[in-house]
């Protein structure tokens, strides 16, 4: 008579799996590894889960709420501020777990996409970004989350040198107080009415002459 299997509930094999991929990363991630992280074969992980595909999903919603606890923290006195510094701390933090989310061909985009529609109904609700149209705040959610998981891939993968912090912030409110200033001064849009006249009020008043294309320029650009 064979030994009876021991049980486990769905939080002790999500504890396990987690535990894995954030230790080494999701391509590690299998029913043999879980088992073996609970010190079991691998049917108790079947049975309690059905399948690792509702496993997974389960791993990446944990990832997606500590990525939420991370820009719910006060990092600095601005509330949109502490989205963008929240989730590259948490990268810093959790290299795995962001580039699980973020960085893995996987089957649940779905979670992803809900991260960055939380992000947007929290921006239509702070009390300044809510006077830019809904236009206006997708463009910024879209050129600023690019910027912000740009830095933050940087800095999982070891390419800034300054991963600090202090760092941090001070990138993400230059990056924001930019694109931030396209958007109101309608600079951000360059099919735009102003984008042009915009541009032009700046270079006048920075005394910047721009040169004009030569003839060979023009040309190049006809071909």
């Amino acid at each position: 008579m064979s030994p009876k299997e021991t049980t486990f509930d769905k939080a002790a094999v999500l504890t396990a799996a987690v535990k894995i991929v954030r230790k080494k990363g999701w391509a590690v991630l299998s029913a043999r590894t879980v088992a073996a992280e609970l010190r079991s074969s691998v049917a108790p992980v079947y049975s309690t889960y059905g399948s690792m595909e509702s496993l997974e999903r389960d791993i990446l919603n944990e990832a997606r709420r500590r990525l939420h606890e991370s820009t719910m923290t006060a990092w600095t006195d601005g509330a949109f501020l502490n989205i963008g510094v929240g989730i590259v701390v948490f990268a810093r933090e959790e290299g795995h777990l962001f580039a699980s989310l973020f960085h893995t061909r996987h089957n649940h985009a779905d979670i992803v996409a809900g991260v960055f529609a939380s992000i947007l109904e929290r921006m239509k609700a702070d009390p300044m970004l809510r006077l830019l149209p809904d236009s206006s705040l997708e463009r910024l959610l879209h050129y600023l989350g690019t910027y912000t998981l740009g830095l933050a891939a940087a800095v999982v993968y070891g390419r800034t040198v300054d991963a600090s912090t202090d760092n941090i912030v001070r990138l993400m409110k230059n990056a924001g107080n930019m694109m931030i200033f396209g958007e109101v001064s309608g600079l951000a849009e360059m099919d735009g009415p102003d984008h042009e006249r915009e541009w032009a009020r700046i270079l006048r008043e920075k005394n910047v002459v721009l040169p004009k294309p030569s003839k060979t320029d023009c040309k190049k650009e006809n071909k």
